[in-house]
């Protein structure tokens, strides 16, 4: 089994390369899907990003909406990042952009505040991929949020 994994997790890292609209569609279908799937969970909701998009990364980069994409370069260090991956998160009022990077490779993938919103704290830097882990709420508003996880709590010290 853990061979199929290995083979599988190649299989995904190598068909990067052809990274085309259907490799983002499914990208930002697997996104919205997770949401919606930690929505129902209730108390225990949350979305792993490293399980939920079709591909391994090395981390990835949440960006509000009106970043510059200057802001995600610099962040990205990345010499292969292009005007074109921003996806207009420059203008944007609807969406937030995740860039994931991979061995190099960039995907840029938009997630709709009609999918979820961000919580600000969230934007503007980088993740690992065993770090994007997030809380799946509903707002106040009613609207789907993303939000840090809980710290866990601080247990007395024992033996006194």
């Amino acid at each position: 089994m853990r061979r199929g994994l290995m083979v599988g997790l190649w299989v995904a890292a190598t068909s990067l390369t052809a990274c085309g609209p259907e490799r983002l569609e499914k990208t930002e279908a697997d996104l919205a899907a997770a949401v919606a799937a930690a929505l129902t969970r209730g108390d225990t909701a949350t979305v792993r990003f490293y399980t939920e998009v079709p591909f391994a990364f090395d981390h990835f980069y949440l960006a509000a909406p009106g970043t510059s994409g200057e802001t995600i370069n610099a962040a990205l260090q990345n010499v292969d990042w292009t005007p074109e991956m921003s996806r207009g998160i420059e203008t944007a009022t609807d969406f937030h952009l995740i860039v994931f990077e991979t061995s190099g490779t960039l995907i840029p993938a938009r997630l709709p505040k009609s999918v979820a919103d961000v919580a600000p704290e969230l934007t503007g830097r980088l993740w690992g991929p065993t770090d994007g882990v997030f809380s799946v709420r509903r707002s106040a508003s009613g609207g789907t949020m993303l939000m840090a996880l809980p710290a866990p709590p601080v247990s007395a010290p024992s033996g006194l």
